[in-house]
């Protein structure tokens, strides 16, 4: 896949985070965004996509604690 398919779906703004932004501050951006998903780049690649199933995932598995750990690739 690439950032054009993508961004021909979602529209011209394209919300990025990289595999070390912690998870809490990707979280305050989907959040302030209103938005259920970013795009995970490295290097101008993209590497993956963090979604809101993630998060509540990551959440549950914190007995309900937001992890200031990195994201996961």
């Amino acid at each position: 896949m690439k950032v054009a398919d993508i961004l021909r779906v979602k529209g011209n703004t394209l919300f990025t985070v990289t595999p070390d932004t912690p998870l809490s501050h990707a979280v305050a951006m989907m959040a302030e965004q209103d938005i259920g998903s970013v795009v995970v780049m490295e290097y101008g690649e993209l590497v993956g996509m963090l979604t809101f199933r993630e998060v509540i995932n990551r959440v549950h598995a914190n007995d309900g604690a937001v992890a200031t750990s990195a994201c996961a690739r």
